[in-house]
């Protein structure tokens, strides 16, 4: 699982890693793609689609940090099919990382949630 589960929320000093939080209430794909664009940086250009968040996922170069760590306290509220899309985009984008590139992605759920992330994966 490329993902990290957590009982407590993580913590990091946030002047080596770039620490974004998702809001738990985001209940539709365009609030949190244009909530992504904003937390992430995300160039002018994101087309606020899942594709885009890949690309853009994979590429970061507008972020000075090297860690980026994205924390759900809650899996988004978003309807089943672009929660499993969301989720896939999530573990593609940490699965294409490799250890000596520029950047490295983490992505952490809370532990009670991990049923329902692995579920839709396999789904």
């Amino acid at each position: 699982m490329p993902f990290k589960f957590f009982d407590v929320a993580p913590s990091y000093d946030t002047a080596e890693v770039f620490y974004v939080r998702i809001d738990p209430e985001i209940l539709l794909s365009e609030e949190l793609l244009r909530a992504l664009y904003y937390l992430l940086w995300f160039p002018g250009y994101f087309g606020f689609n899942w594709d885009a968040l890949y690309d853009c996922l994979r590429d970061l170069a507008w972020i000075p940090c090297r860690k980026v760590v994205l924390v759900h306290e809650a899996v988004p509220g978003l309807p089943r099919e672009d929660l499993k899309i969301y989720l896939e985009v999530l573990r593609d984008a940490v699965l294409d990382w490799k250890e000596d590139e520029k950047h490295q992605l983490e992505v952490f759920f809370k532990i009670s949630d991990r049923n329902t992330v692995e579920s839709l994966l396999a789904s």
